[in-house]
Parts: structure tokens; sequence; C-alpha cells
């Protein structure tokens, strides 16, 4: 039991859990209990028709597979020495990412801890199926020591609520932006507590021209399902989400290659992503505003569904330009290699298609770049990992016993 004052504990709403039965000890990484709990709630989320017309959710119980876990512990295992939990992990999760409490959730239990996680002030559809389904699968006689390993709580800001769990965290993961993370860490921690955080980050995409117009019909519709997964499932929200489309190649093989690209991706997004009327106003405001800036050449739109903002050059601070709900920024480039001035330690994820893997290998080793920590093919974008903005999230979330 780890006891709160009255007073934080009626600030509080307890959305899942008992904090009278929460637990600091650690388990092991990779705990069988722990990966059958999350392979359930995979299951679980699957079989509820309100969490399979969510794309986020299901992108998540999809993650949590039986199978796909067993594959990602044993690509983390760690042979020797053991390695356990810190014990209690205090998570602050995205509100812009509801998708990321579950996520985080997992990382922390996969790593061996007991979870407190503050939900985001606002419900939403992914929340409420994921608590659903999470307090479904706890209720399992077969579950049910894992529930003190776990307690969701909503409360509005609060920092005395953050300062308490905070001082009693042997881990802090926070997810948000900036001022979110700089926040956070105005609460003290114990001095051996370490903390996790996932600031603002920037992506971007680079398509080879030669290469999407060597592709087939077959292939050219895959790439616009692949393009779609990465922008439309969240609404360029995830950190992962590209903003900004480098095509490298000549102006005139480039040109053909958006003929060809885009309107076979408007006709793909076309009634897979209905917007909201509010959105598609907000949408096209901020492409106006867009198009007031003097490096834009023409804001290209076609329907609601996609904007293109048609940049004359690289922006000194590329990163602070970006769009929503399919505002896809547009640049030329000779070469790979034009990205590498203006990347800083911001630029999380490079999505590729038609650039062979030596190049991309030594385009982020050979410039010294300060940013770009994952580099995958286009439709992999928000494909979750325990490697995530340079961390080995399971590895920061544990610890090693040196046994001699």
């Amino acid at each position: 039991m780890i006891p709160l004052p009255p007073d934080i504990a009626l600030a509080q709403q307890v959305v899942l859990g008992d904090p009278a039965r929460l637990t600091n000890r650690p388990a092991p990484v990779w705990d069988p209990a722990r990966m059958a709990l999350l392979a359930d709630l995979s299951r679980t989320l699957l079989a509820m028709p309100a969490a399979r017309a969510l794309p986020d959710v299901v992108t998540f119980a999809y993650w949590a597979r039986a199978a796909h876990l067993k594959a990602l512990s044993r690509e983390a295992a760690h042979p020797d020495p053991p390695r356990v939990g810190l014990g209690l992990v205090f998570h602050i999760c995205p509100s812009n990412v509801p998708v990321n409490v579950a996520f985080s959730m997992a990382f922390g239990l996969l790593a061996g801890n007991t979870g407190v996680l503050r939900l985001p002030s606002a419900d939403s559809p992914t929340i409420t199926a994921l608590v659903d389904g999470l307090a479904a699968v706890l209720a399992r006689p077969e579950h049910a020591a894992l529930a003190e390993a776990l307690l969701l709580v909503r409360y509005a800001r609060n920092d005395a609520v953050n300062a308490v769990w905070s001082a009693r965290a042997d881990g802090r993961v926070v997810w948000g932006g900036d001022a979110t993370v700089q926040h956070m860490r105005g609460f003290p921690m114990p001095p051996r507590a370490r903390e996790v955080s996932f600031p603002d980050r920037y992506s971007l995409c680079s398509l080879k021209a030669e290469a999407v117009l060597a592709l087939d019909d077959a292939g050219l519709e895959a790439l616009c399902g692949q393009l779609y997964a990465d922008v439309y499932i969240m609404e360029q929200a995830a950190c992962s989400s590209p903003q900004l489309i480098a095509w490298v190649g000549d102006a005139e093989t480039v040109t053909q290659a958006q003929a060809r690209l885009w309107p076979a991706f408007a006709a793909h997004v076309k009634g897979r992503h209905p917007l909201a009327p509010i959105r598609a106003m907000d949408k096209f405001v901020a492409a106006c505003d867009s198009a007031l800036a003097e490096d834009v050449r023409a804001v290209h739109r076609h329907g609601n569904t996609l904007y293109r903002v048609d940049l004359a050059g690289l922006r000194p601070e590329q990163e602070s330009c970006r769009g929503y709900a399919g505002t896809l920024h547009e640049v030329v480039l000779d070469s790979l290699d034009a990205l590498a001035p203006i990347v800083t330690d911001r630029y999380q994820t490079l999505t590729t298609f038609g650039h062979p893997r030596d190049d991309l290998a030594r385009f982020v080793t050979a410039h010294g770049l300060r940013g770009i920590d994952r580099v995958v093919p286009v439709g992999q974008a928000l494909d979750m990992g325990v490697i995530w903005d340079g961390y080995d999230i399971i590895g920061s979330l544990s610890r090693v016993i040196d046994i001699r």
C-alpha cells in the first residue's frame, strides 16, 4: 500500500484500480503474467464493436497480440544479468494521441513496474474503449493479482497531486509538449528515480520521384494506403506523423510523380476519412494563413481531404511548419543530403520510399545529425516499438541486478 494524504486522494478521480492495493514491488521484465494480461486485453478489444471502430485502438490491440509480444521479448532479451522493474512509475499521458495511454501502460508493465497513469482530462472514445477493455480483463480471476500494479486516475491541473505522485515514484514517463515536460521537471523525484520524456518532435517523409513513377497501378495503390496510415490515422497529431514531403529528383521528374501520386492518393482518402465541419473549417483557415508566407508558391486543394502547401525551399526552422488532418508541406530537393542542414534534435521519424537502405544509413551517420531517431518505410510511421524517440523504453524503466 502506498499511503496518500486525504486531500490528494479527494483531488483525483479513480477511473480504474484501487489505491489501497497499489504496490511498488518490482517484477521481472517481460514477465509472462503481464504479457498474458496484455494479450488478453488485445483479444478483448478486438471483440468489442466500439473498439473495432477506432483505428488507433485496433492498432494497439494488434501490437499487444501474444505473438507480437513474444517476438518483441526475443528481440530485447537480456540473457544476463537479470533485469527487474524500478517499482512505481508515474505516467503523464497525452491528450492529443489518447491511444498512447495504452502504450505507456504496456511499456511500464513489461518493464516490471506498477503504473499510476494520469489520463487526459477530457474523455474520448479511445480512452473509454481502453478502460472498458482493461476493466473486463482485470476482473478475470487469472489476472486479479495484477490489479495491484495499475491505477488510472483523472484530475484537473493540480500541482499538489503531481508533486505527491512524483515524490513517490521510482520512474516518471511524460508525454506532451515541451511545456508539459518542463513543468513536470519542477516536481522533485527520489534521488534514484528516472524520467523518460517525450517532448515536441517533428517528422517528415522523403519520396524518390523516379521510384514513384516506376510503380504499376497496384504498387501505386499500395503506396497510397501506406501514406494514408501515416497521415490520417492520427490526423498528423502524432509526433511521428509526417508534416513535410521532401521529393528527391529533378524538377521535371518530381512534377510527373506528383501528378501521378496526389490524384490517386486523394481518391484513396475520399470516403475513408470523413472530416467534421469544424475541422474542415480550421484546416481551410490554416491553409489560407500558410498561403500568405513569401516562400509558399501555391496551396493545392484536393477537396477537403488533402491540402498540399508548395514551398520554394526548406525553411531554417522547418519544424515550425506544421499541418493537421491531411495538410502536407512539400519541397523538391536534388538529394537527401539537402535535408541535413535543417535537422535539429526535434526531428524524430523519417519515413521513406524509393531510397536504397545504404543511402539512408550514410545520410543519418555522415552528417552528424542531432535528430532523426527512426528511419522507416512509408506506412510504418505509427508503428510503436520498445525503441522510441531514441530510448530503449524497457531498459530505461528497469534496472540490472549484477550477480557474480
